[in-house]
């Protein structure tokens, strides 16, 4: 069994990933307030010992770096990170500078691409929200990065006297963004329409520049508010380990080259 690991800026995700290509085990934890030995400690020690691990990391260095120490001293494993290049598992990059691309968008759309060979919009709702366009032939076209529902919260408590905090919940998963009647509800539904005027903006931008409709395929810990926020008639999916499932792609053309190699 082969462990595939998405560290994000926020969340540690995981599969197990078997000889056939099948995930199970599905996880996933906070790490904002945990080193990595604690959560690996918390979480990992009972398994065996994998026979790989498959990261794709967008933390701070030193994130990877406590994470490859627990793993070899831990497994006697060192991980394999992936980077974002021009041509891998039928995609291709758009980035002039093809490592400039976060690995987990990489992983994404990979991931996007094994599910369906068609023009997709891909849209990751977490700290981060990115929207990247994949044609059916797997040809990456460019995309857009904003903060996060939260993290553009957070800078305007940083920033001004309004207090995001006030609120008790998040914002409502309704079909419509309705104007607020408090600042908190302001706050809520202005950083929901700007979510949802990026997604559906850059759509109609790409439908004019293409000739073609982009399907929509949500991830990310914020995808279904995200959606429901959006009242373009796209189709629309999602898929919570879109990452993951990239990443067990991204194995078998390693395993692939490697037989080709030898």
């Amino acid at each position: 069994m082969k462990l595939l690991l998405d560290i994000g800026n926020s969340r540690i995700k995981w599969a197990w990933l078997d000889e056939r290509g099948r995930l199970s085990g599905f996880g996933g934890i906070d790490h904002r307030s945990a080193t990595i030995d604690e959560i690996a400690n918390a979480n990992w020690s009972d398994w065996p010992g994998p026979e790989q691990i498959i990261v794709s990391s967008v933390a701070a260095e030193a994130r990877w770096r406590k994470l490859s120490d627990w793993c070899l001293q831990h497994w006697r494993q060192t991980p394999l990170r992936v980077v974002s290049v021009a041509s891998q598992c039928g995609v291709m990059n758009a980035y002039t500078q093809p490592h400039e691309l976060g690995s987990d968008r990489w992983a994404a759309m990979i991931g996007a691409h094994h599910l369906s060979h068609a023009d997709t919009c891909i849209i990751d709702c977490g700290t981060a929200i990115t929207v990247d366009f994949l044609e059916a032939s797997g040809r990456h076209l460019g995309g857009y990065i904003i903060p996060g529902l939260s993290l553009m919260q957070r800078s305007l408590a940083q920033g001004t006297a309004v207090n995001p905090a006030s609120s008790s919940s998040g914002p409502a998963i309704e079909n419509s963004i309705n104007a607020g009647q408090s600042t908190a509800a302001c706050i809520e539904q202005g950083v929901l329409l700007a979510a949802a005027s990026l997604i559906e903006s850059s759509c109609e931008k790409m439908k004019m520049r293409t000739g073609r409709s982009f399907a929509y395929l949500f991830t990310g810990g914020d995808a279904e508010v995200v959606s429901a926020a959006s009242v373009n008639d796209a189709e629309r999916r999602f898929e919570p380990h879109l990452v993951l499932l990239g990443l067990a792609q991204i194995e078998k053309e390693i395993v692939k080259s490697s037989k080709q190699e030898s």
